[in-house]
């Protein structure tokens, strides 16, 4: 069985009807931590149980579900996208790291992002750890899984979206761009970026200024930075 650990993780799980099983609760746990959380559980009929083992960075409080169902079709995600007069899409070329994806979707979560767009190979999937991670924004953003990452970009561009990739060899400074209603952000893979087929299918290249003597930033890092100025006016 599936587990959500972390007490902002599973207090969203509860609110966005996740098929929750039974909570656990360590038994160290100081009752007003997880006050609220056993009211939420109660009002749903959700059994809450009391744990003798604490599961490392869980916070003493584990939510056991059936499966995670947090996956749409391109197809659902479209019908609701293209309605929208503006929309953010993030596209991940590759993400391994789970800790980086969590944080991307809290990023996500945080700018307004309608959709993750992820390949269904060669990429990491959703796990307790991209749960955790995420602090509950998983909760409210759409994960799409498809099975060509350029095919879907050229899709995205009939519906008038602009494709940004994030590469340092750019030539164009992220805050340079005066972002359209409609735009995606493709990230690279932690190790090696932007596959060279995908980054072919991107509008525009963008990069971020680096004054340090480490050329790149962790992926998630940047995809706060862009994602931030993307927002702005939206």
């Amino acid at each position: 069985m599936e587990k959500i650990i972390g007490i902002n993780a599973v207090n969203e799980a509860i609110e966005s009807n996740v098929n929750i099983e039974y909570i656990e609760i360590f038994t160290g746990v100081r009752p007003e931590q997880v006050a609220k959380l056993k009211t939420k559980a109660s009002k749903k009929n959700i059994i809450v149980k009391a744990g003798k083992k604490k599961i490392e960075n869980s916070q003493g409080v584990v939510a056991y579900i059936s499966d995670y169902d947090y996956y749409i079709t391109f197809k659902e995600f479209l019908e609701s996208a293209v309605k929208e007069e503006k929309s953010t899409v993030l596209i991940l070329d590759g993400v391994q790291d789970p800790r980086n994806f969590g944080a991307l979707i809290r990023s996500a979560e945080i700018f307004g992002v309608k959709g993750i767009i992820i390949p269904e190979r060669n990429s990491v999937k959703i796990n307790e750890t991209v749960v955790k991670t995420s602090t509950g924004a998983i909760e409210h953003v759409n994960i799409i899984k498809v099975k060509n990452i350029a095919e879907t970009i050229d899709q995205l561009k009939k519906y008038d979206f602009w494709i940004y990739g994030a590469e340092g060899s750019a030539k164009k400074y992220y805050h340079e761009e005066n972002y359209p209603a409609k735009t995606a952000l493709v990230l690279g893979s932690e190790g090696f970026g932007i596959r060279k087929k995908v980054r072919e299918h991107c509008d525009i290249l963008i990069k971020i200024p680096m004054k340090g003597k480490i050329n790149s930033l962790n992926v998630s890092v940047a995809g706060g930075i862009l994602l931030s100025e993307i927002s702005k006016n939206r």
